[in-house]
């Protein structure tokens, strides 16, 4: 029965009628995107504007555009292959340049007369029908300096038992902004760009560059473009320390008694210090503001611990306690 079925499905569905109905749609089809692409079109494309060379002397202080908008009309084909470009050839300004004679506080630059020869520069006919702005105003204002800590943007994985053993250290740590002295006010610190180390277990040196919002990179300059992150590693090894309990904020005239008066605290430490790690490195202290005449038990807070120790479990929690009158 399923194969008479699928033999009537089969003959009707190559029957002769159906194959021809095909043929014709997919011939249709294709004229008609030949049509298509033989009609004129009007488009708007954004074109990229990078601005290289700015005046050490003088600051920008009004936002420059970051892309062209250009209205374009060409046929279908040549449309859909500037469509089909992944990125378009950017325009690169050299402000230094067109801006040096020119010692006025606001300099106005043609933008036609930047774009050029569209054709050439999408590399396809077109007709350039507007373009906005029609005109790149670069108003210069007070500069100002100002320095400004980097904040590495670092995102660390690290293999079982591996750790940092110190902080991350940076060179250098600082840089010089220069720029209008209203945007150069609220800028506090610069980035590094992003980077992801998975798997470490060893020290590790790396060269990275230095990042502004893209909206600032072209009103800001900043005195170096690269730092230095040197990451120290080590593996890590579980131990276990007695610290004696002192007592914080007792007034004058009262004395507080714990029992026990030493509590074991377990701690992560990296191989290579792990001989340096002595008990009067750790302070391990119950609070007096804290106490609770109806308890007779109060919990053992976390004092001073060396760097980069890390403290898993402090054992007794919680310790007795006699509050004595001297």
């Amino acid at each position: 029965m399923k194969n008479k079925l699928f033999q009537l499905i089969q003959q009707k569905l190559f029957s002769k009628k159906i194959l021809t109905f095909i043929v014709c749609l997919l011939i249709a089809s294709f004229l008609w995107i030949i049509n298509a692409l033989n009609h004129n079109y009007t488009r708007t494309i954004a074109i990229p504007v990078r601005y290289v060379n700015l005046p050490k002397d003088r600051v920008i202080s009004g936002e420059l555009p970051r892309y062209i908008l250009a209205d374009i009309k060409t046929s279908g084909a040549k449309l859909a292959f500037i469509l089909l470009k992944k990125n378009l050839n950017e325009i690169v300004i050299d402000v230094e340049a067109l801006t040096k004679k020119k010692k006025m506080n606001m300099v106005a630059i043609n933008a036609q007369s930047m774009i050029g020869n569209m054709s050439k520069r999408l590399n396809s006919e077109v007709e350039l029908l507007k373009i906005k702005p029609d005109s790149i105003y670069f108003n210069f204002g007070k500069s100002c300096q100002k320095i400004i800590p980097v904040k590495p943007d670092l995102h660390v994985n690290f293999n079982p038992l591996y750790n940092y053993t110190d902080k991350v250290k940076i060179t250098p740590a600082f840089v010089t902004i220069t720029g209008d002295s209203a945007l150069i006010s609220k800028i506090d610190s610069i980035s590094t760009e992003k980077i992801v180390l998975n798997k470490l277990n060893k020290n590790i040196s790396q060269v990275t560059d230095l990042v502004l919002p893209e909206e600032l990179a072209s009103r800001v300059a900043v005195s170096i473009s690269k730092v230095t992150l040197n990451l120290s590693i080590d593996k890590y090894t579980e131990s276990v320390i007695e610290v004696p309990v002192s007592v914080v904020n007792l007034p004058r005239g009262y004395q507080v008694k714990t029992f026990p008066d030493k509590v074991q605290v377990k701690y992560q430490v990296a191989m290579g210090l792990y001989e340096k790690i002595a008990a009067k490195d750790f302070k391990m202290t119950i609070d007096y503001s804290k106490l609770n005449q109806a308890k007779t038990k109060i919990k053992v807070e976390q004092g001073v611990c060396p760097d980069n120790i890390k403290i898993i479990k402090i054992y007794p929690e919680k310790v007795e306690y006699i509050l004595r009158k001297q």
